[in-house]
């Protein structure tokens, strides 16, 4: 099963840009995605980490560090994500058999090419984007 640390931290940072106040709370933000404000409180310090938001002590998140046109998904998936590869091989097979001899290498080979492209596609995808769609589905 795939983490789901991704798209909360991208929930979070649409919640922090479409803010009408300058502070919001890790209770409203995870009122927002359903979840628990702990969980909020330990994506945020990942995002802030990473320079995706701005915080401070006594007003909780006070905005985003960076423009929403200069935060990409992969942004987001390389600061919340522990493992940041999609897939990875087993280990141990059998090198006896012409299968298990080869078959570490050949999947090491397609599974980088998988990934160099998941992680294009995602740093071509913004923040912005994500904003837009959103607005449009909220108004349609």
């Amino acid at each position: 099963m795939f983490s789901t640390k991704t798209s909360v931290g991208i929930h979070i940072l649409c919640v922090i840009a479409s803010s009408p106040v300058s502070n919001v709370t890790s209770d409203h933000i995870a009122g927002s995605i359903g979840t628990n404000p702990a969980l909020v409180r330990r994506l945020m310090s990942q995002l802030k980490k990473a320079g995706l938001i701005r915080t401070s002590t006594k007003l909780g998140v006070v905005g985003l560090a960076k423009a929403t046109e200069s935060i990409t998904l992969l942004n987001v998936f390389q600061a919340v994500e522990r493992e940041q590869r999609i897939f990875d091989v087993h280990t141990d097979p059998n090198p006896q058999c012409p299968v298990g001899a080869n078959i570490e290498r050949t999947l090491t080979q397609v599974y980088g090419q998988v990934q160099s492209d998941f992680e294009a596609r995602l740093s071509g995808i913004t923040l912005s984007d994500i904003l837009e769609t959103l607005q449009q589905r909220s108004t349609s």
